[in-house]
């Protein structure tokens, strides 16, 4: 769960503590005793988790339970809301163990009405929850208790709240103790053991402790994946990244992912070495304010390029997002560790000559000099073609950059839709498929083809319009549809895309904005706001699997008429797919490599499975040229 959401802070009521243990009364819960996949999500942002539940019978919640994973610091405080938002009832957790399942009871039960909703929550100040995404994705009815699909609910904020919003229909393991009026009440499952065994105290009347202080975060939020640990260790051995070496195939060469980042102080000391941690960027987002950087964040954007002068180093800083370019002002510092990059120039291969660029961007970085902070430079499409000298190219992008990306809106500017037709890229991209996604993918390989040149690598990021890519008012109105956004970013990611970049204004037809990402927050009719939704879809799932992307790739062709990424981590293979730029969407089928034997193909994210045939294959079908699957196989 990682879309930060504004709300109120709902006043407290007198509250109790409560004691954690003892032995149940005949009530019941709807989790019982299960456990979480994910005990301790790694993000450390304080939030309210929730679960909204209805009874069948008239009767009283007594207390709130929630499992803790050994991350999860405290003090936790549990409540009782109803619909409207007003807390009926908090608790204070006392006695907690390091981590299992917790309980604490009101002073008083209270009392609940037959079929309407409640919400059961918890704070959690420093993060660390338990979470399993795809949990309520239909409703769970446990005796007299039913959850609703959709159950689970989150708000962020220094002092919790009431909770409203969803997150892949997640469950946060929090519950209820229900006893129906009379005290009857149908068996349910066996509660997981307390704390203690020893009979529960008279509670104490004391008011519930206000949620400790807590430190932002040292990287943005992300959303770890549902995992279901193997029921033997991975084989021993593993490469850079923190991937399983448990397959017996060649490596995609790469930069070195994660660890690549410790070679600056900048980046080293930002934490943007975490396995985590992926570079979202918008170009030219102003931010004013930490509710703007809180819209922004659950968007799934961390990182900003190109920002008004005037904007205080804080904005970044007390919300963990990060700043590439030049000093702003004297709020920056040379100890401000969110400015972690220096931004050169943007498209100089296209304003000047190639001895001319070279020569501008060798003066920056000269000015620059060993400043802590890494390269970072954007280029035409021109680096890619063979219009320019292959040396000039590849100079452009080898001899000033630490990080380098290009753009072209294959999906919005005229180019593809030239008569004649000029396929003039170093990876061919045909007319025919020229608007697709697999543009964007080829984009990663020819730009890759250029970086390698020199023997070195460096972490290539991928420019995507989020709305209209038209370079001014002449452009013709295009507009990137949502899928296609979705599909652009997921292809460059495919082809080894280490960061993307959206480029967030439209300058064209009647769907116009210098912001495009703003424009969304306060215009709830904003024409983009579709697209917004798509960006931040796919943002959030790129964090989601960040530890399983930012491992080693391997080499290995699924099939023809498929686009894919391999990769290994912690007894899984991750496949992401796409259709390829030379064929239609439909039908395809997967051979697995050696080493993968799982049965089953879980497709993340799509409440979905397949089989995996006697051969070693399984067959899936990409409705459109921008659709993508993932799937996760036990090796």
């Amino acid at each position: 769960m990682r879309a930060i959401i504004g709300v109120a802070v709902v006043a407290a009521v007198s509250v109790t503590t409560a004691i954690v243990g003892g032995a149940l009364p005949a009530q019941a819960s709807v989790l019982g005793s299960s456990r979480p996949k994910v005990v301790s999500d790694s993000e450390r942002l304080p939030v309210e988790l929730g679960m909204r539940f209805s009874a069948a019978k008239n009767g009283t919640v007594n207390g709130i339970r929630y499992y803790r994973g050994p991350q999860n610091a405290g003090p936790h405080t549990g409540s009782l809301w109803d619909t409207s938002g007003k807390r009926l009832a908090s608790v204070a957790f006392a006695g907690e163990s390091a981590s299992g399942w917790q309980t604490a009871y009101f002073t008083a039960p209270v009392a609940v009405t037959a079929g309407k909703t409640y919400v059961a929550s918890y704070f959690a100040p420093k993060g660390g929850y338990a979470d399993d995404i795809n949990y309520f994705t239909t409703a769970k009815k446990v005796g007299d208790l039913t959850v609703p699909a959709g159950g689970g609910v989150y708000a962020y904020g220094k002092a919790g709240g009431y909770p409203t919003a969803n997150w892949f229909n997640s469950n946060y393991y929090v519950d209820v103790l229900f006893t129906p009026a009379g005290g009857s009440t149908t068996t349910p499952p066996k509660p997981a053991p307390t704390t203690t065994t020893a009979p529960r105290p008279t509670p104490t009347k004391t008011p519930a402790p206000s949620p400790a202080p807590t430190s932002q975060p040292t990287k943005p939020p992300t959303t770890t994946p549902p995992t279901t640990p193997p029921t033997t260790p991975p084989p021993a051995g593993g490469g850079s990244g923190g991937g399983s070496s448990a397959l017996n195939l060649p490596r995609i060469a790469w930069e070195g992912g994660p660890a690549y980042w410790k070679k600056f102080p900048a980046t080293d000391k930002a934490g943007w070495d975490d396995p985590s941690f992926f570079p979202i960027v918008s170009w030219y987002n102003g931010i004013s304010s930490n509710a703007e950087v809180a819209y922004d964040k659950s968007l799934g954007l961390n990182t900003y390029i190109g920002m008004d002068a005037a904007t205080p180093y804080s904005l970044f800083g007390d919300n963990d997002v990060y700043w590439i370019g030049e000093k702003l002002n004297s709020s920056f510092n040379a100890n401000s560790t969110n400015w972690v990059g220096d931004f050169l120039d943007d498209e100089v291969d296209g304003r000047y000559s190639p001895a001319e660029g070279h020569a501008y961007l060798k003066q920056i970085v000269d000015s620059l000099g060993n400043d802590g902070r890494f390269k970072y430079a954007n280029f035409t499409q021109m680096v890619m073609a063979t219009d320019m000298k292959a040396a000039d190219s590849q100079a452009f992008v080898n001899n000033f950059t630490d990080a380098v990306s290009l753009d072209m809106y294959w999906y919005t500017i005229p180019y593809c839709d030239w008569k004649p037709y000029r396929d003039v890229y170093i990876t061919p991209i045909d007319q025919a498929n020229c608007r697709t996604a697999s543009s964007y993918g080829k984009t990663m390989q020819s730009l890759r083809k250029q970086d390698a040149a020199d023997g070195k690598l460096q972490p290539l990021w991928q420019f995507v319009e989020n709305l209209n890519g038209g370079p001014g008012p002449s452009a013709p109105p295009v507009y990137i549809t949502p899928g296609q956004l979705e599909g652009a970013v997921m292809s460059s990611v495919i082809n080894e895309a280490r960061g993307i970049v959206y480029f967030n204004q439209s300058f064209s037809g009647n769907c116009q904005a210098s912001n495009v990402f703003r424009q969304a927050q306060v215009n709830k009719n904003f024409c983009g706001a579709a697209q917004v939704a798509a960006a931040k879809e796919v943002n959030n799932r790129i964090h989601a699997l960040a530890p399983v992307i930012n491992t080693q790739s391997y080499q290995w062709s699924f099939g023809p008429g498929l686009n894919t990424m391999l990769k290994a981590k912690d007894g899984y293979a991750y496949v992401f797919s796409m259709i390829d730029g030379s064929s239609k969407p439909g039908s395809r089928t997967f051979t697995l490599p050696a080493g993968v034997t799982g049965k089953s193909v879980e497709v993340v994210n799509e409440n979905r499975s397949l089989t995996v045939g006697a051969n070693g294959t399984f067959t899936d079908t990409f409705a459109n040229e921008y659709t993508y699957h993932i799937y996760k196989i036990a090796l």
